[in-house]
């Protein structure tokens, strides 16, 4: 047996708070959540439903509850003695447990038989068997063989933690064979992952202002227009009275060349002003980034941006190139969603479509095809200078004709016509420029939305498989028995060699978490801790687990004996946040960061921290093994023989209770 060296062993591998990558709370999700008002068989579900998750500590709460409550029924108290016994040893099953067993013992009387009968006859014949010294396994091997498969495996599943002896090898190797084909199974490794995605928000887009025209400025226009207008026709009149041949050409040609200025001029100068609002709108402006939201939709554009890269591109070009689009689209995206309290990660399939939107138009010479779109082609150009000539030409024409039947009055009209027309002209070039910015505007928020929501349709339906809180419970399960045998099998041990075993689940930095509303956090990446305590003393390994890929890493393993243990204690702050340190007599401590900082207020979901860290805990192992450790820094050796016998009259209370119900 070795002993371990002196020094540290922080198991939590530095800040937890550091660690985290991202955090979501699922706050749509109700499944551990009991209804106000509920009937006691709603509270019944909700407890089976916290049983199959993992917390067997809740599901003893709202079984028994339900139960005591009048919902008897020989599935109810086939759960309910399953919870009992789930995750911890007889030693931990205390008197007042057993209450809501012997109420339904009596109301459960001249019941018929049915599965959930027998598989209650099982669970007691597995009990008695820890009585007796020699026992037929074969017998309760048949027994269990002639359950359905549920039932067989959830009893297999839940009894693991208190049998010992070697009906032990028996419920192991049936454990083991479950686990190893269950492992991956239901495509976890295509799944898993998307338990720690958050609901994605909705698109959204910035919608148009609306045209910045007042009634003043329509009454402007309208007005010069008419002066304008009349100061023309005064002057057609006395031309028309010189040579009406000659007014009538002129009157043409200011007729075509205002309608041709008039359309060509407006759409110049649309796409003028546009092209360079869009130019301007990609100015890198430095100025400072504020903390908070805006932080980290600045550092996800950043990430992405580094990450999808254009192919035989240089990334330091890229990145300096689309630095003002990179800006315009964080600017948009930290407006459109800046709420109170909500998760900057809910919009990342937003910033991931954006940004490899850029990239594919950057790989098809798209980035700046506003710039084609917009520019003023030759053709415009040419027949707004000839709508102006035409223009300057007939009113020429037309005063001339004028002077010569009334040359002041026309005069007065031409400088009329003159300033009320520049003021007309300026108007309306006002009014409509507006009015093609607004329908632009709302022609590009339109596309802009529907290319949005068909990329948030396809996230939505990307994640429309993600696993469930009982289906991450179970793999982990999984997971820590392949473990498990993995230790027995590199100390040779055979499940009956194993007095006793305890195991904790802590996060392994960096991590993602995730919980569902009232469950427990699950980590993307895990330290498992198995303690094996055998004749000879205690063995330990300790071992990473990338849930997602469901493989283990860094292996670590210590033994020491029973009498190395100086000290077990699990300190919990203000928060929840509780640490695990197990010291040993050469003052070598053993640390471990069993829950992680508390939640996030981000997440936007109320639940108090000391709550969400104890259900952790619950699922976590904690108890069990503060149980035994404890015991053994306290009795040493002699604990395994002083367990024992306390675990005879606990069990007999049991298994008298359990036997009482059906005979």
């Amino acid at each position: 047996m070795s002993n371990p060296g002196t020094g540290t062993t922080n198991i939590a591998d530095g800040s937890a708070t550091v660690g985290i990558q991202t955090e979501t709370v699922h706050g749509n999700v109700y499944v551990y959540q009991v209804p106000t008002g509920a009937s006691p068989m709603e509270r019944f579900e909700v407890g089976l439903r916290c049983l199959s998750g993992g917390m067997p500590g809740r599901a003893r709460k709202h079984i028994g509850e339900a139960v005591i409550d009048g919902y008897v029924t020989s599935r109810s108290c086939f759960y309910l003695l399953l919870a009992l016994l789930s995750g911890r040893t007889l030693q931990q099953v205390p008197k007042e447990d057993l209450a809501p067993l012997a109420f339904a013992q009596k109301a459960l009387i001249g019941r018929i038989d049915d599965e959930w009968t027998h598989a209650i006859r099982v669970i007691t014949r597995l009990l008695a068997s820890l009585q007796e010294r020699d026992v037929d396994f074969s017998v309760i091997e048949k027994q269990l063989s002639e359950l359905k498969d549920d039932r067989r495996n959830e009893i297999v599943r839940h009894l693991e933690m208190f049998l010992h002896g070697p009906i032990q090898d028996t419920i192991w190797a049936r454990a083991l064979d479950m686990a190893k084909q269950d492992q991956c199974d239901r495509e976890r490794l295509q799944r898993v992952w998307k338990f720690f995605q958050p609901e994605p928000i909705g698109p959204r887009v910035r919608p148009p202002r609306p045209p910045d025209t007042t009634i003043g400025s329509w009454m402007l226009s309208v007005t010069t227009t008419a002066l304008t207008l009349a100061a023309v026709g005064h002057i057609g009149v006395h031309a028309w009275q010189h040579s009406w041949p000659a007014a009538a050409l002129a009157l043409l040609l200011v007729t075509a060349g205002s309608y041709a200025c008039a359309r060509g001029g407006v759409e110049w100068r649309f796409r003028v002003v546009r092209l360079r609002a869009k130019d301007n709108e990609r100015q890198v402006v430095k100025q400072p980034v504020p903390e908070g939201f805006a932080s980290r939709i600045g550092r996800q554009f950043a990430d992405y941006f580094a990450r999808y890269v254009p192919r035989n591109t240089d990334r330091a070009a890229w990145l300096t190139q689309t630095a003002g689009v990179r800006q315009v689209l964080r600017d948009e995206v930290v407006e459109l969603y800046r709420e109170s309290r909500i998760n900057a990660k809910r919009v990342a399939w937003l910033i991931r479509y954006l940004v490899s939107d850029v990239k594919d138009r950057w790989q098809k010479g798209q980035l700046w095809e506003y710039r084609d779109r917009l520019r003023v082609p030759a053709s415009m150009k040419a027949r707004v200078a000839l709508g102006a000539v035409a223009l300057g030409a007939g009113m020429a024409w037309l005063t001339w004709g004028g002077l010569n039947i009334a040359p002041f009055s026309v005069v007065g009209a031409a400088l009329i016509a003159a300033a009320a027309g520049r003021f007309a002209v300026d108007g309306w070039l006002r009014i409509l420029l507006e009015h093609k910015r607004y329908a632009a505007d709302q022609e590009e928020a339109e596309r802009l939305l529907e290319n949005r929501q068909a990329a948030f349709t396809r996230w939505r339906r990307k994640l429309s498989d993600k696993p469930d809180d009982r289906e991450m419970a179970y793999w982990l399960d999984c997971d820590r028995k392949v473990l498990t045998e993995e230790a027995m099998q590199h100390y040779k041990l055979k499940p009956h060699d194993v007095i006793a075993h305890a195991f904790i689940e802590a996060p392994a930095a960096p991590y993602k978490r995730a919980r569902v509303r009232n469950g427990p956090w699950r980590y993307s990446r895990y330290k498992l801790l198995v303690f094996l305590l055998t004749a000879d003393g205690v063995r330990q390994m300790t071992i990473d687990l990338d849930f997602e890929r469901a493989t283990f890493h860094d292996r670590r393993r210590i033994n020491y004996r029973y009498d190395a243990v100086a000290a077990v204690q699990a300190a919990e702050a203000d928060d929840g946040h509780r640490t695990f340190e197990l010291t040993l007599v050469n003052g070598h401590p053993i640390t471990v960061e069993v829950t992680g900082p508390p939640p996030n207020p981000e997440a936007g979901v109320e639940e108090d921290a000391r709550t969400v860290s104890q259900v952790t805990l619950d699922t976590a192992g904690l108890g069990n093994t503060l149980h035994i450790l404890e015991g053994i820094a306290a009795e040493g050796k002699k604990w395994i023989n002083h367990e024992r016998e306390r675990e005879q009259d606990r069990l007999a209370d049991l298994t008298n209770t359990a036997h009482g119900m059906f005979g």
